[in-house]
């Protein structure tokens, strides 16, 4: 698998991996405790409004009635939009202090029912296009696209939100059927993930299937302007103009992944601890991948006997 790992060192430092559990039986979002340094941050833009919206998901397509939630931000900047996880952000706070061996740091837990999702959004970064930042487990991947409108009917439909009169409009976007609230009294284009596109700010987002729920929870003009920063690492690919990631070569990946769990967990380097269903390990696969060996460094998995041959099920928010 070709994967962007830059300088495997470092990361070794700065990616503090506590103990990632991927399992099915507990959680298949693989996004947990991966450390994004921010000390070598790059400030892109200065922010003007903060938006949050709450987030309930699926993200197991065979157990609908198991959501998690995550907490998104949303920066409004002079030129560009950012939007990120509020749990993923202090995450990576909290952990780039532990780096700097800060005798006060105290690892980070967020509440009960939470998945913070590792995905970065920069609209209009670089100008005319989108940068977005997503993760396979310790595999980072950078990727620029067009910036893509839905295509909305607006309907003749109202409903009054957080004080706000807003129109409804739907449309048929990467495979999902959208139903969103927008009110034009905000009239920037702006709204949760990629949607974007109206005469005015989407309060309200959700697919057809009540998979992906986005809820504005927050509207916030900024008396001081907060940055919009990018991690080095990914400033330095999307500033790239011979950069050849793409969103397709992403979407292929993460299927594979989820398609051939056990196997894609061993080439990315994690030992892997098949259990029984009481939970006792019988078997202990070691990654062939020579680099973590090289450095002494393990990243253990556990994986259930009955999923060790098995595809695991997922949810993406893109279904195409």
């Amino acid at each position: 698998m070709d994967r962007l790992i830059l300088n495997w060192s470092k990361v070794t430092l700065i990616c503090l991996i506590i103990f990632i559990n991927c399992n099915a039986n507990s959680q298949t979002k693989q996004y947990l405790r991966v450390l994004r340094n921010l000390d070598n941050a790059k400030t892109l833009d200065t922010a003007n409004m903060r938006i949050t919206y709450s987030l309930e998901f699926v993200d197991d397509s065979t157990n609908s009635d198991k959501k998690w939630k995550d907490l998104k931000v949303l920066l409004i900047g002079n030129s560009m939009q950012h939007f990120y996880s509020y749990y993923s952000r202090l995450s990576d706070l909290s952990e780039t202090e532990n780096s700097k061996g800060t005798k006060s740091y105290r690892p980070l837990s967020a509440p009960s029912g939470v998945c913070a999702e590792r995905y970065d959004i920069y609209y209009n970064f670089p100008e005319g296009k989108q940068t977005v930042i997503e993760n396979i487990c310790l595999d980072r991947y950078v990727f620029k696209e067009e910036l893509i409108v839905p295509e909305w009917i607006i309907t003749s439909d109202t409903v009054t939100f957080l004080n706000y009169l807003c129109n409804k409009a739907v449309c048929h976007f990467r495979g999902r059927i959208w139903e969103v609230w927008f009110t034009p009294d905000i009239p920037i284009n702006a709204g949760p993930w990629k949607l974007r596109g109206l005469p005015g700010l989407i309060l309200k987002a959700s697919d057809d299937r009540q998979h992906y729920i986005f809820e504005c929870t927050g509207i916030e003009n900024l008396k001081l302007s907060e940055p919009i920063i990018m991690y080095e690492w990914a400033f330095s690919a999307a500033s790239n103009p011979a950069w050849k990631e793409t969103r397709e070569k992403y979407r292929k990946e993460q299927r594979e992944f989820y398609e051939n769990y056990v196997n894609s967990l061993l080439s990315m380097g994690y030992d892997v601890f098949i259990t029984d269903a009481s939970g006792k390990m019988i078997e202990h696969v070691e990654t062939p991948n020579t680099k973590f060996k090289e450095m002494k460094v393990s990243f253990p998995t556990v994986v259930n006997s009955k999923d060790r041959n098995r595809k695991i099920p997922y949810n993406p928010i893109e279904l195409e």
